[in-house]
């Protein structure tokens, strides 16, 4: 085998092992996508589909069904009509949700209307009398362990904001309800600066694309009106 054969061999053993690493490269993020789908969605947690069933930014989320700490049947309504309801999962064992049970005792300042709804586990996981001693009468508490599996509720204390047509807007933990106040106030200043950009940059597309037809500021056409009154009657 002369020199030439040997750099041949050597270069296709050298490219089957960078193909064999890049397949396995591959199969590991592909992994990784699956266990932070389930992660950060869970069976069911929330569908993310446009009106077709393809896959888009639209999400629908379900109704919460369970029982009030007096054992009646409840459901949550969650909607794309209902208004924005921040979910606040927590549960008597957890010894950072102790805070936000007594909290719940105060007027809780929230930067914007939202309905706080209070879920924990299902009777099963929880003790309603136990609930009761944390819970003030006036606050909304449903138990509902469907609801956990639902929005996959990684750890307590966990809070969902639900914004109707927007589906889940937000999601994560905090130890406080001004540290939730917080959070919510920045996401919407976010989201009004965000909407502000938006707003002026669709206004500059639209003036660039009527300048390049030579329509101007003052042109005829943007005005109907002046051209109604300035035409013989003959015209009108």
């Amino acid at each position: 085998m002369g020199p030439g054969t040997v750099a041949v061999v050597v270069e296709g053993v050298l490219l089957a092992l960078a193909l064999l690493f890049i397949v396995a490269l591959l199969r590991s993020h592909a992994d990784i996508l699956r266990r932070l789908g389930a992660l950060e969605g869970g069976p069911g947690a929330v569908a993310a589909r446009k009106p077709n069933g393809g896959e888009g930014a639209s999400t629908a989320v379900s109704d919460i069904v369970g029982v009030t700490l007096a054992g009646d049947s409840v459901k949550i309504g969650l909607g794309p009509t209902s208004s924005p309801t921040l979910l606040a999962f927590l549960s008597s064992g957890c010894a950072a949700c102790g805070p936000l049970w007594s909290g719940l005792h105060q007027p809780i300042a929230l930067p914007f209307e939202a309905r706080l709804v209070v879920v924990t586990k299902g009777p099963e996981g929880e003790r309603p009398a136990r609930l009761l001693e944390l819970a003030p009468s006036d606050a909304e508490v449903v138990m509902s362990s469907a609801a956990w599996d639902a929005f996959a509720v990684p750890a307590t204390p966990h809070f969902v904001l639900v914004a109707g047509r927007e589906g889940v807007a937000g999601r994560g933990g905090a130890s406080s309800w001004q540290q939730i106040a917080t959070l919510l106030g920045d996401a919407r200043d976010d989201g009004a600066m965000l909407a502000a950009r938006t707003t002026a940059a669709r206004a500059a597309r639209a003036q660039e694309a009527l300048a390049g037809a030579g329509i101007t500021s003052g042109h005829p056409s943007l005005y109907p009106s002046r051209e109604s009154r300035q035409a013989p009657p003959s015209e009108r």
